[in-house]
């Protein structure tokens, strides 16, 4: 029983709703007829204020329908072109959006070689000063006429590059017009190429540069040390402080003989000093010179210290000028507290009283 109603329940609904489908199809084509019959018609009267003529305008359903549905076709194309235009313009906006974010990159990029050649400009600077520094040190005579024809004085020649002209200003103007779309930015990319490897040539050739002046600069220090080796190796102060008794040359005092130095007088003990700098040779005693320090100092020259009391030096001890090397005394044949100060230059006895006077580069002078 309860399946039976059910059905017959079932069939009444789908028996309705096709009634009311076909009721719905029946209002519809009556609408339809209405609207497209070409007999019923409207008619529409204008009436002016002045009340002079009166307007009729007729129009029948059809008419009005097909004025409807041109309307409504319209306003769909309508539509359609705007919304195609609202997506075109969403499709362009995401489109510069890449593009933005495009040029963000380059820009970043461009930011990122920029700080790199400001560390390399930083770099060539610190570069060019030690330059003129090692040029203050040599002072070679063609890198002082070179800085007196070009001086540096501005930006460009500071960093490598040559003053621009008249026609080379005019052209930096139009280049820094400003400029749109990605031709700027290539040509902006294509300018900081071309000026990198500028700055990596100027590069090279400040390190060539700095190579070279830094090798002449220690050639320079080396040569100046030697010079100073040199001078310091030239006996040029008192042995031992007092006077002098006896001098060089010929005497008759205790004997008559030729006397190859000098007798400077001090007190028993009083310190004996290298009148230049050299290497201990000799240090003993020596027949009637008693006790004896001989110093070489290169270049031929050989000083002796005689008669002394004590030696505080030993053979191949390398001793500085002024350095105590022995003490005064009256050893071998002596007639009282002296020391025998004695010069040979290549083997042969010297006058040593300008070597008394301290004046280096006179006694290095007369030597040669």
């Amino acid at each position: 029983m309860t399946k039976n109603a059910e059905r017959s329940s079932l069939r009444e609904q789908a028996s309705a709703d096709s009634k009311e489908s076909a009721s719905l199809r029946a209002r519809l084509a009556k609408f339809t007829r209405w609207a497209f019959c070409p007999n019923k018609r409207v008619l529409v009267k204008i009436v002016p204020h002045n009340g002079d003529a009166v307007y009729k305008l007729e129009l029948s359903h059809r008419h009005l329908a097909l004025t409807g549905v041109t309307i409504v076709l319209l306003l769909a194309t309508l539509f359609s072109v705007h919304v195609a235009d609202v997506r075109a313009a969403e499709a362009r906006a995401r489109t510069l959006a890449k593009v933005d974010a495009q040029q963000r990159q380059e820009l970043a990029a461009f930011s990122k070689q920029t700080h790199i050649l400001w560390q390399k400009v930083g770099k060539l600077q610190r570069d060019n000063e030690e330059i003129h520094r090692l040029t203050k040190v040599i002072v070679p005579k063609a890198l002082a006429r070179q800085s007196e024809r070009k001086p540096v004085v501005g930006t460009h020649e500071q960093y490598g590059f040559a003053r621009p002209t008249f026609w080379g200003k005019i052209a930096l103007w139009f280049r820094d017009l400003p400029v749109s779309g990605n031709l700027g930015f290539a040509a902006e990319a294509a300018e900081l190429t071309s000026l990198s490897d500028e700055v990596n040539q100027t590069g090279t050739q400040t390190t060539m540069l700095e190579a070279r002046i830094r090798e002449a600069a220690e050639r320079k220090i080396a040569a100046e040390q030697a010079q100073v080796r040199y001078l310091a190796a030239i006996p040029s102060i008192w042995p031992t402080l007092g006077y002098i008794s006896s001098g060089f040359g010929y005497r008759v005092y205790p004997d008559s003989e030729f006397h190859a130095g000098l007798d400077i007088v001090n007190d028993y003990g009083a310190p004996i000093y290298a009148t230049a700098a050299g290497v201990v040779v000799e240090a003993g005693w020596y027949y009637g010179y008693g006790y004896r320090v001989v110093i070489d100092h290169g270049n031929g020259l050989q000083t002796w210290y005689a008669h002394d009391s004590q030696l505080l030096v030993s053979v191949g001890q390398v001793v500085r000028k002024g350095e105590e090397i022995a003490t005064v005394g009256a050893t071998g044949f002596a007639t009282g507290p002296h020391c025998h100060y004695q010069i040979n230059l290549w083997g042969k006895p010297i006058d040593p009283t300008p070597y008394l006077s301290g004046a280096v580069k006179v006694v290095a002078t007369s030597s040669t």
